[in-house]
């Protein structure tokens, strides 16, 4: 199973439903279908390169010491020892739409490049 996941940090103060709602432009990128939403959740389903892939899109608020950080789980049943490849595909889709929808977050962590974890 193919699992992906950023963190994104508010640069200033910011509530949980503000970044819940600042998505939107990030889902119509992906025609992602959103099937749950609160103020600090949401989950959405997308479909990958091919019909029979389909992928399911995370967003949650979360609280840290330093302030509420955004993480962005995007995952899929294509296997990761092989490395997902279409997942990875829609995986960088999601980063450069969250650069250009998202410009008031700094990327903090992306598991591709960090680690499976964030610390």
């Amino acid at each position: 199973m193919a699992r992906f996941l950023t963190v994104l940090k508010p640069r200033s103060a910011t509530t949980p439903a503000a970044l819940i709602e600042a998505l939107e432009p990030l889902l119509q990128g992906l025609q992602a279908e959103v099937d749950h939403r609160t103020t600090a959740h949401l989950s959405a389903l997308l479909r990958g390169g091919q019909e029979q892939l389909r992928m399911q899109f995370f967003a949650d608020v979360q609280s840290k010491a330093e302030g509420p950080v955004l993480e962005l789980v995007l995952m899929s049943r294509e296997p990761m020892g092989q490395g997902a490849q279409q997942t990875r595909v829609v995986f960088a889709q999601m980063l450069q739409l969250a650069a250009t929808a998202l410009p008031d977050l700094e990327l903090s962590f992306r598991s591709d490049r960090d680690g499976a974890l964030p610390a």
